[in-house]
C-alpha cells in the first residue's frame, strides 16, 4: 500500500504544475520552487516556501494541496488534512486534494473517509479512474480481511 500512496501523492504533486496558477508570479514561483525542493527531498525547505505562498495568496487552492503533498511525505497526515480540506473549501472541484485527503485518511486507518474523497475525486476527474480504482480495490481487500478477524 505504501508503494499506492507514494505513487498518488507524487502524481498530486507532479500533476498540479500543469495547472494554470492565476495567482501573483511571486507565489507561482515560490510553488515551483517548493516543487523543486521536494523533489530534491528537502521537504522542510518545500514546506517552508509554500507557507511562504500561502502568506502571498490565501485563496491558493493549489498552495493548499502541495502543502498537504508534502505533509503526506512527512508522515504528518493530520496536518495534511487539513490543509486538503482548506484546499477544497478554496476550489471544491480540486480533484487532488481530494486524493491527498484519501491517501492521509488511508495512512490514519480511516478506510471509508478515503473511499469517499476517492469516489469524489473520480467524479471530478475521471481521467484518474484507473489510479483510483487500484486504490479502492486494496481498500476492499483489506476491509474484506478486517471483517474476517
Amino acid at each position: 500500500m505504501l508503494r499506492y500512496s507514494r505513487y498518488l501523492v507524487v502524481a498530486l504533486l507532479g500533476c498540479s504544475l500543469s495547472f494554470s496558477i492565476t495567482a501573483n508570479s511571486e507565489q507561482q514561483t515560490l510553488i515551483e520552487q517548493a516543487f523543486q525542493q521536494t523533489e530534491a527531498g528537502d521537504l522542510k525547505a518545500a514546506q517552508s516556501l509554500l507557507e511562504e505562498a500561502i502568506k502571498e495568496a490565501p485563496s491558493s487552492s493549489l498552495a493548499y494541496t502541495r502543502l498537504g503533498g508534502v505533509q503526506l511525505l512527512q508522515q504528518s497526515y493530520s496536518s495534511g488534512i487539513e490543509n486538503f480540506q482548506q484546499a477544497i473549501m478554496l476550489d471544491q472541484s480540486n480533484s487532488d486534494a481530494f486524493i491527498g485527503l484519501a491517501v492521509a485518511y488511508l495512512h490514519l486507518g480511516r478506510y471509508q473517509l478515503a473511499r469517499e474523497a476517492l469516489k469524489q475525486a473520480q467524479q471530478l476527474d475521471p481521467s484518474k479512474k484507473q489510479e483510483i480504482d487500484k486504490v479502492v480495490t486494496w481498500l476492499n481487500q483489506r476491509s474484506s480481511q478486517n471483517t474476517m478477524h
